[in-house]
């Protein structure tokens, strides 16, 4: 399938771009970039972030990035994310991790760090910090998130740490994980020490301090997890490259857990709206912190401005009825994940829940799915008429016709045979609301304002918590996750031991829909099975009743919409024929041929 490419370019080039005009004229008269010498590059602070602001523009994001790869949604289009869900994966059709991409900001970040010593020293302090420290330690943590992102996909890799010139031998061997697993968090150790615990002005958006150490946390957390402290390839000739392959694991847990204090005690932030006083106030709290430009939970974020020309396209997620084409649809199985508001689980099995499944349900399911009739903005002039309200439609309404003596059809703007715009890609019967301002008038090629966050408090709250489960720690994981329950508007957890961390996996699940983590927990904590199954979307009619009027409560039925099925090999991605034949030392990752 054919989707338009998004061109976004990250704010930090955006504010760079500001620092050039507003510097003194007589940089205005210097040489064309494309003339600039070495020597031009290195000693000009402006120029120097230009080229720091590419590297963070390498950084990859989107609204599905990988969503539509796991269980959190589907599209109805195959390609990839079909060949992810039903194990067609292969050392030629391996896309994820992007490995080539990765290695190319790494080796950018390489040349930096080489040269940025050529800067001259200015012993300035903005934000506690000089400006060649500020720039050191960006590019050392970029070089860290580049990093842990191949680790994530593929495990141990090749860490190179210098730029390679024509003349040198290219062929590198995987490093250990635990190598690689050091070295990010020596990275983040070496990054946090030299950046600002906050930015201002111009330089908001860059990494901090905080950003630093909770990728550490990341890291670490990921690191202490099942998959890299169990051997289940026990053919595989160099588990070394998975995994931990000696040591203690409850080690790594008490680190786990000690760097995400690291960042609690930073004391620079904290869950937004903690305290809601309603239900209704706790969506709307969480709605608010992923449309607002700013909050207390922000760590690691990028801006895009439409104001600048650099907003952020929104037209693969707005539903088809509303100038979009719903690309990322939660499954029924996602939907299915949230508690009801009573904090029990929602069973379809429960004939009164059946009924009407999106009734009473977790607050945060009502600021981040949309579904039949759940309402979303105002619709375009010329459809005001059809709904007045703007509401969610992808259901079907049987009409009676009593001239034909026979049942009719009515077809949700929003459903596949929507007359806006028939097709569209997603089939599921819900659509993205998490990340929509609601209020902006978007439609095609439109653009909005858009704060991406790469990492927040959440997350970090949620990775203190899982390691205090791991060590045992039940009541002090207890006090963290209640924290995140109540901003959520939901009873406190009052279990321990298997069922807490049960209960925690599915708050992970729910509380960070659609923020590229699911994708990675499954695998970290092998259950790779319960995530790769056939997936289901919803079939909603508004049924005929027996005096031919039409129900105005719809019939939710799940029906299954993609094929699927797991395979261990999967835990890893492949390696892409490609690299292997470029790299002789290379170790495909097992399962691969």
């Amino acid at each position: 399938m054919n989707i338009k490419k998004i061109h976004l370019i990250s704010a930090s080039v955006v504010l760079a771009m500001t620092t050039l005009n507003s510097c003194k004229k007589d940089f205005l008269d210097t040489k064309p970039t494309t003339q600039f010498a070495e020597s031009d590059v290195w000693s000009d602070p402006n120029l120097i972030q230009l080229n720091l602001n590419s590297i963070y523009n390498q950084n990859p994001w989107n609204f599905y990035m990988t969503s539509i790869s796991v269980d959190e949604a589907r599209c109805y289009d195959g390609g990839a994310d079909f060949n992810m869900s039903n194990m067609l994966l292969s050392p030629d059709n391996a896309g994820w991790g992007d490995w080539n991409g990765k290695y190319r900001a790494i080796r950018d970040c390489n040349v930096f760090l080489e040269n940025i010593d050529k800067l001259p020293n200015d012993a300035t302090l903005t934000d506690g910090v000089t400006l060649k420290n500020r720039l050191k330690g960006e590019a050392i943590f970029l070089r860290a998130w580049y990093y842990q992102m191949l680790v994530s996909y593929f495990g141990g890799v090749p860490l190179v740490t210098t730029s390679y010139k024509l003349t040198d031998d290219f062929a590198a061997p995987r490093n250990s994980y635990e190598e690689c697993v050091k070295f990010i968090s020596d990275q983040c150790d070496e990054a946090a020490a030299l950046l600002p615990l906050q930015n201002s002005g111009d330089a908001k958006g860059r990494a901090t301090k905080g950003a630093a150490l909770a990728l550490k946390s990341r890291a670490l957390l990921y690191a202490a997890s099942e998959l890299h402290n169990t051997n289940k390839f026990a053919g595989f000739s160099n588990p070394e490259v998975l995994g931990y392959v000696g040591g203690d694991k409850m080690l790594r847990w008490q680190a786990a857990k000690d760097a995400a204090k690291a960042v609690i005690d930073l004391g620079v932030y904290s869950l937004y709206q903690p305290s809601p006083a309603t239900p209704e106030q706790a969506t709307q709290n969480y709605e608010d912190l992923f449309t607002s430009k700013e909050s207390t939970e922000d760590i690691f974020i990028r801006y895009f401005n439409v104001a600048a020309n650099l907003g952020a396209d929104f037209w693969t997620v707005f539903p088809n009825g509303f100038g979009g084409i719903e690309y990322n649809g939660a499954t029924s199985e996602t939907v299915d994940a949230y508690e009801m508001a009573d904090g029990t689980a929602f069973s379809r099995n429960n004939p009164a829940q059946n009924k009407e499944p999106y009734k009473n349900r977790d607050p945060r399911l009502y600021a981040t799915i949309l579904y039949e009739g759940a309402k979303f903005r105002p619709r375009a002039s010329n459809l005001l008429g059809t709904d007045p309200v703007g509401v969610l439609q992808v259901g079907t309404w049987e009409k009676w016709d009593a001239g034909a003596g026979k049942i009719t059809y009515v077809y949700g703007l929003d459903s596949r045979n929507s007359a806006v715009y028939g097709g569209g890609y997603n089939n599921t019967g819900t659509s993205m609301l998490k990340f929509i301002n609601r209020k902006t008038d978007m439609y095609v090629n439109h653009q909005d304002d858009l704060t991406w966050r790469f990492i927040g408090y959440t997350e970090v709250i949620l990775n203190y918590a899982e390691a205090c489960i791991e060590l045992g720690q039940d009541a002090e994981a207890r006090t963290y996750l209640n924290m995140i329950r109540k901003r959520a508007g939901m009873p406190n957890f009052t279990e321990s031991g298997a069922a807490l961390k049960l209960k925690y996996q599915n708050e992970r699940r729910v509380e960070m829909l659609f923020e590229n983590q699911r994708f990675f927990d499954v695998r970290r904590w092998m259950i790779g099975a319960d995530a790769y199954h056939p997936m289901h979307g919803v079939d909603v009619v508004y049924k005929l009743n027996p005096d031919k009027t039409t129900a105005t409560i719809p019939t939710v039925t799940p029906v299954q919409i993609t094929t699927g099925s797991w395979n261990d090999k999967a835990y890893f991605m492949p390696i892409a024929r490609s690299e292997m034949n470029k790299n002789a030392k290379l170790v495909q990752n097992p399962g691969y041929n």
